[in-house]
């Protein structure tokens, strides 16, 4: 049985490696830093392909294991190469670290995708099951203090139509994040959590990064935040997912 999350996922994939393809540079697939890279136009390309392939490849019963952990191994290769090096030069700078949690959540996705495919090695999900939920709930909570450290660029993505205020949005989404982090994190209504989380991130693809897509289809990071959002989306509900297993809660 194939769940709504990892479909979700593999469609988060999909898009950008499709708009790394039509809009032609790492930007497009949130990987700015990566343009400097030698033959770095060759290599977008070739990262493009691999995620729309692997996005796809994720539906289909034969190909989805592997493909889950090709997609957490390729977002874990720009986690170590970009993000963390990055981190580690400027660690005062807090969107470093943003940076490092999306990229963490992102790779989690792949292996909580993986751990829910039936048939896979038991001890290898048995291991993600552990570690995963914590690993998740850190990354929640780093996304929610970088809401309050960056709230006034926040609040400008916020619809300007919703009351109360762009700013009371921006810091409840930010109250909301590092409150699920933290009972996910801890364990404590950690399902539940995730599924707040996850129906968080489905709002936030409705309101705010779809239509910045419509607004303006050439720019090249409302594409990407669009698809980045789906994956974060993806690997909530896959969290979310494996948490409802009896092990998982145990």
């Amino acid at each position: 049985m194939i769940t709504i999350g990892r479909r979700v996922y593999g469609l988060g994939a999909i898009l950008i490696g499709v708009t790394g393809l039509v809009l032609d540079n790492f930007a497009a697939m949130g990987l700015p830093g990566a343009a400097h890279l030698p033959g770095h136009q060759i290599l977008a390309y070739a990262c493009a392909t691999l995620l729309v392939g692997a996005g796809a490849a994720i539906n289909l019963p034969r190909t989805a294991a592997a493909a889950a952990l090709v997609l957490a191994g390729y977002f874990a290769v720009w986690l170590v190469a970009l993000n963390l090096t990055h981190a580690a030069v400027q660690p005062m700078v807090w969107v470093s670290w943003e940076d490092v949690a999306e990229k963490t959540a992102m790779v989690l996705g792949g292996l909580l995708a993986y751990a829910l495919i039936p048939g896979v090695n038991a001890a290898r999900a048995a291991l993600i099951a552990r570690f995963a939920p914590r690993l998740f709930g850190v990354c929640a909570v780093v996304f929610g203090v970088s809401e309050f450290v960056y709230a006034k660029f926040t609040a400008s993505l916020v619809p300007a139509w919703l009351p109360p205020s762009q700013l009371f949005w921006t810091y409840a989404t930010g109250a909301a994040h590092v409150a699920a982090g933290l009972a996910i994190a801890s364990g404590i209504k950690a399902r539940w959590a995730a599924v707040a989380l996850t129906a968080m991130y489905l709002v936030f693809q409705l309101i705010v990064h779809l239509p910045r897509v419509i607004a303006g289809p050439a720019h090249a990071g409302a594409w990407s935040e669009n698809g980045v959002n789906l994956l974060l989306c993806g690997a909530a509900w896959c969290l979310a997912d494996a948490l409802s297993r009896p092990k998982a809660q145990a």
